[in-house]
């Protein structure tokens, strides 16, 4: 009968905290809830409410309390996170704050307003590099969203805040590529750099006439001017691809011993999960078309272990120039597309790489196509190298496994001067883009 009644009363108070509440009468609700809270030490509810009403009568001291204790009962809850770093800002504690939103953010990294908060608190005690770091990144989760982008998609209250912080962040992403594109000036002379300077111009908006020409060319990060056109590239532009081809069947040798040995080793080239939805990737006739790789590098990750698996393909890379680019390049695979799996239309990141494929297992009705510029069938031992920023897919509508080294390298149509300025411009803006927890 105990229990019951305790309920009954939990409720009742609640309900009557909540009616004081609607009426403004503080001084009533603030015992209800707190009975509440000591009664319950599991109970949200009253404890979010406590610290929503002593916030809105400005007493942020007593509010920091239940926040606190709510926050722990629901740490996923962005208003109170929010309010909570509101809360801490109004009493001048602006780097627990910061804290309270960077935790927060690790948990929840798409919340455009807690990025933006974040900002504004960063700002507040003079961190304005990583002020301005997370206002991009409040600006880049909202419009990912379709938020932010025009006064129609940015709340009336937030327009001026908003407009203020794309502005900043545009003035300083600026100034830091100006800065990059002098330094790369000075050390290799303003003609060896007028490409460059035009890709600078054409990533800031400033050039869009500079763009490809090709409607089916669409980098999804980087576009460098200038550069001969089309998506085939002769692969003996590359140095060392004779000494590849040269060893194609020992390569093909490992990949077909791992492939039997060693699945495990071999992962979703598109790091998604097995329960994840693919189908906007991968398509096919197959009964479970997959598109996996066994990687020696990623993201310009070396892949240690894979390289002791297979010690003929890992000394021949290690004996070549690889194009290096930290936290991006080198991507390099024995790339096993499974029978029945089509690889759907899709865009690269940037024409200041290319992809080089060594085809090892090349079942018949395998090929790769650009679209609006035809269809590559892979052969055996023979290499080739497209430009992956047109729009391309592959399949391979066998009832055999598909496998070829792939690689991306440098386009050999840069000079190293430029390559050694897109390195320093892609450190740049990897420097703003990186996020401030």
């Amino acid at each position: 009968m105990t229990a019951p009644t305790a309920t009954r009363d939990w409720g009742d108070k609640l309900m009557a905290a909540q009616v004081a509440l609607r009426r403004g009468e503080l001084s009533r609700a603030l015992p209800l809830l707190e009975s509440i809270a000591a009664l319950d030490p599991l109970a949200f509810e009253p404890r979010y409410l406590l610290a929503v009403a002593l916030q809105q009568a400005g007493q942020a001291e007593r509010a920091l309390i239940w926040l606190r204790e709510a926050i722990a009962l629901e740490p996923r809850h962005a208003e109170l996170n929010l309010r909570l770093a509101e809360s801490l800002a109004q009493v001048s504690k602006f780097d627990e704050a910061a804290l309270v939103l960077q935790a927060f953010l690790k948990r929840v990294p798409d919340h455009a307003v807690a990025w933006l908060t974040l900002a504004q608190t960063l700002d507040a005690i003079g961190q304005d590099d990583a002020a301005t770091r997370a206002g991009w990144q409040a600006i880049r989760s909202a419009q990912a969203k379709g938020q932010w982008i025009s006064a129609a998609t940015t709340p009336p209250s937030w327009h001026n805040l908003v407009r203020n912080w794309l502005a900043r962040v545009d003035g300083v992403r600026r100034q830091w590529l100006m800065d990059v594109l002098d330094a790369q000036v000075q050390t290799h002379g303003r003609a060896e750099m007028q490409r460059f300077a035009d890709c600078i111009h054409h990533y800031l908006g400033e050039a869009p006439h500079l763009g490809p020409s090709d409607p089916h060319q669409r980098p999804k990060f980087l576009y460098f001017p200038h550069l001969p056109g089309g998506p085939y590239h002769d692969p003996a532009l590359q140095p060392w691809s004779g000494q590849l081809v040269e060893a194609w069947k020992d390569l093909r040798a490992e990949a077909l011993r791992l492939r039997e040995e060693d699945t495990a080793s071999f992962e979703d080239f598109l790091g998604l999960s097995a329960d994840s939805d693919k189908s906007a990737y991968i398509g096919g006739t197959g009964a479970q078309p997959a598109w996996d790789a066994f990687f020696f590098y990623r993201h310009g990750e070396r892949y240690d272990a894979n390289h002791q698996r297979a010690p003929r393909t890992s000394a021949l890379l290690d004996s070549i120039e690889l194009c290096r680019v930290p936290g991006q390049a080198p991507e390099i695979c024995f790339s096993v597309l499974t029978p029945g799996s089509h690889i759907l239309p899709h865009y690269g990141t940037t024409n200041t790489r290319l992809v080089y494929h060594l085809p090892l297992i090349v079942p018949a009705d395998c090929a790769l196509n650009i679209v609006g510029h035809g269809e590559h069938a892979w052969q055996e031992g023979q290499p080739m190298m497209f430009d992956d920023t047109f729009r391309h897919e592959a399949w391979n509508r066998s009832g055999q496994t598909r496998i070829v080294l792939l690689m991306d390298c440098w386009n050999p149509h840069l000079t190293a001067p430029e390559r050694s300025a897109v390195l320093a411009l892609v450190g740049r803006i990897s420097a703003l883009e990186e996020p401030p927890l």
